[in-house]
């Protein structure tokens, strides 16, 4: 069964659960939840609802769901990012042009160096 096969029925139901289960551990995590289509066909199918999950299917079926259209940030031929409340996309860079882990890697660096340098000028015994 294609995802636009099951609209209105239970399957759309369970379909959305699962994703918002998905957005709720992730929410926890503070963390932006990405699944690509082999992954949420996996997730699916584990749950008892039969779709096929494609870039083709998956559009149509959010053409014609508002209520997919809230629970999805964006989408594309590699898969879904979910609407997670307070996390700022996987792919955006933050207001001032550095993603967290472009920030986490110039900090380690700047306390690396900083380290190094105490440790030379440490007199040695």
């Amino acid at each position: 069964m294609r995802l636009f096969e099951f609209a209105g029925s239970d399957n759309l139901d369970k379909f959305v659960v699962v994703l918002k289960n998905f957005i709720g551990r992730y929410a926890s995590k503070g963390a932006p939840a990405t699944l690509n289509w082999k992954a949420l066909d996996k997730v699916v199918q584990s749950s008892g609802i039969e779709l096929m999950a494609d870039y083709e299917t998956f559009k149509a079926m959010y053409d014609s769901s508002p209520q997919l259209q809230t629970l999805v940030k964006n989408f594309n031929a590699n898969g879904i990012e979910l609407n997670v409340p307070g996390i700022p996309s996987a792919a955006e860079p933050t207001q001032d042009g550095e993603t967290s882990q472009e920030k986490v890697d110039k900090t380690a660096a700047g306390a690396a160096a900083g380290q190094l340098a105490k440790a030379q000028s440490t007199p040695q015994a």
